[in-house]
């Protein structure tokens, strides 16, 4: 008695057939869960990065500057640091001077579009003072992706950063 063992070609090559059909439908929804993904991993590394800088302000007594434009051009490239005021000069306030330590510095995904970072006056970048509260009345950070996903980051008056979400991006939609 001959028994068959195996799969025959026509099952091999069906079971293929059904796995190509079924990569073909979940790749797609990868990439997007992929880019979402990587919104949400800069919104959260900005976020401690903000903790960070406040936890380090009280700690250490001393002013921290957090910017989303380390060279001083006005336009958001991705690039954050944050460093000790030292407070030695006024002609270069925001700008950290050589003697000024860095804290933190970085980048966030190229997949992510920082849009709009605003603090008191405007500017792209924040002090912590020696009490964790920030200069003015706090700000928001925005960021977006490719599939018009938006989250942001907002600090209030007393200097706690906090994650929000808004469906078009717009002022005034964010919770």
């Amino acid at each position: 008695m001959h028994l068959n063992r195996g799969f025959t070609l026509i099952e091999l090559l069906t079971v293929i057939s059904i796995l190509g059909i079924l990569m073909g439908l979940a790749i797609p929804n990868f990439k997007g869960w992929l880019t979402n993904r990587k919104l949400r991993i800069a919104t959260n590394q900005l976020y401690h990065v903000l903790q960070h800088a406040r936890l380090y302000a009280v700690k250490e007594n001393r002013k921290v500057i957090v910017s989303f434009d380390p060279d001083g051009n006005r336009q958001l490239e991705g690039n954050y640091i944050s460093f000790v005021d030292n407070g030695s000069s006024r002609a270069t306030f925001w700008t950290r001077e050589p003697d000024e330590k860095f804290i933190q510095t970085g980048h966030i995904s190229e997949e992510v579009l920082l849009y709009d970072v605003s603090f008191a006056g405007g500017i792209p970048r924040m002090r912590y003072d020696p009490l964790g509260l920030p200069n003015g009345l706090g700000g928001h950070i925005y960021l977006t992706n490719a599939h018009n996903r938006y989250l942001g980051i907002h600090v209030n008056i007393t200097g706690s950063p906090r994650i929000v979400k808004s469906e078009d991006g717009m002022r005034g939609s964010w919770d």
